[in-house]
């Protein structure tokens, strides 16, 4: 058991500023719009945090819903500018991962000529082989070169990766200091490459391994989706049986953070959440955790793997910390955390 805290920490919004990502996003619907002669409206920076606060912090999903509103809004004549926060709210009434609950918003008050592209923009958000958004989102991401190099597609168009040249870091030298000194992992939803060195697939994009570069921790243990995408080809299922806010990645950051190799975190976890037995996470038992995050999910993820490890007699003790600057994103994030701050740095700071 780690005589520190473990932490676990969130890259986008957290350790990042993820300009990249939101540019990205911003760039692809406008391209994608533009290609269908529709409006280009997207939304303002705020809009972008009511939307992470009703669970669309994947652009995946908010680029291909954004499309899809002023699909939707201009079938009913109007091109003025909409309101992309109400939309996102509506969608709460709606059951299900956020791209089906946006489809089935969208398809809800469409028109019924309008329902074929709804559901090719919003049946699968996640292949770029497959959803127009999604491949041009990653072109901007990764850039052009890395992505024809990833998916061995040819680019539509010429672009830098937006997260290495807009993303900023935001811990500053003492909070890397912080970081460092103790049993720490990053615990994200950002693409990652497999922990084997296999050949990477989907969701396995260098995305978290740019950040960590840029952080100047390159070393930091990354449980991303790269080693949950690899334990579904491994042990069966869909990457999202595992990921958060799946308590499976949560266990395994837990555990790489206390020394274990990815793959062996991801097996261990695996095995815990499929038997309900203890052997492989028993080196938890007593550990205090921190996660801190920006999203409300992840935190829920945390304290849910917690109350299954305690079921079995692994206690932990785990504090949640949020990070955020926006009312919308603080709310949401007051409902599961012990305290909110206005950053990473304030919150490691309070350790």
């Amino acid at each position: 058991m780690p005589s520190r805290p473990i932490l676990l920490l969130d890259i986008d919004g957290t350790l990042i500023e993820d300009r990249g990502y939101r540019c990205a996003q911003v760039e692809a619907a406008r391209h994608v719009c533009a290609r269908w002669g529709l409006p280009t409206h997207t939304p303002t920076e705020d809009e972008i945090n009511v939307l992470h606060a009703c669970g669309y912090s994947n652009e995946w999903d908010s680029t291909a819903f954004n499309v899809g509103i002023n699909l939707v809004e201009a079938g009913r004549g109007n091109r003025a500018r909409p309101d992309f926060a109400g939309w996102a709210r509506r969608t709460r009434l709606f059951s299900g991962a956020p791209h089906t609950r946006a489809r089935d918003l969208l398809l809800s008050e469409a028109l019924p000529a309008l329902h074929p592209d709804i559901h090719r923009l919003l049946d699968d958000v996640r292949d770029p082989r497959v959803s127009e958004t999604t491949r041009l989102l990653y072109i901007f991401v990764l850039g052009s070169a890395r992505f024809e190099q990833h998916f061995g597609l040819e680019a539509e168009l010429h672009s830098p990766s937006f997260l290495e040249t807009m993303d900023v870091p935001i811990p500053d030298a003492r909070s890397r200091e912080v970081i460092l000194s103790h049993p720490a992992s990053a615990y994200t939803a950002r693409p990652s490459l497999p922990p084997d060195g296999s050949q990477p697939g989907l969701y396995q994009t260098p995305e978290g391994e740019i950040a960590l570069a840029q952080l100047g921790m390159p070393d930091l243990p990354l449980m991303g989706l790269g080693p949950m995408q690899w334990l579904a080809n491994a042990r069966g299922g869909s990457v999202w049986d595992y990921a958060k806010p799946a308590p499976a990645q949560a266990i395994a950051a837990m555990l790489s953070a206390s020394g274990l190799p990815l793959q062996d975190a991801a097996l261990a976890a695996h095995a815990f959440v499929r038997s309900g037995q203890p052997d492989g996470v028993g080196l938890l038992d007593g550990a205090q955790v921190v996660v801190i995050e920006d999203n409300a999910g992840g935190v829920r993820a945390v304290r849910s793997a917690a109350a299954a490890l305690g079921a079995v007699g692994v206690r932990l003790q785990v504090a949640g910390f949020g990070v955020a600057r926006d009312a919308a994103k603080r709310a949401a994030l007051a409902e599961v955390c012990d305290a909110v701050f206005d950053d990473v740095n304030q919150a490691l700071r309070s350790l």
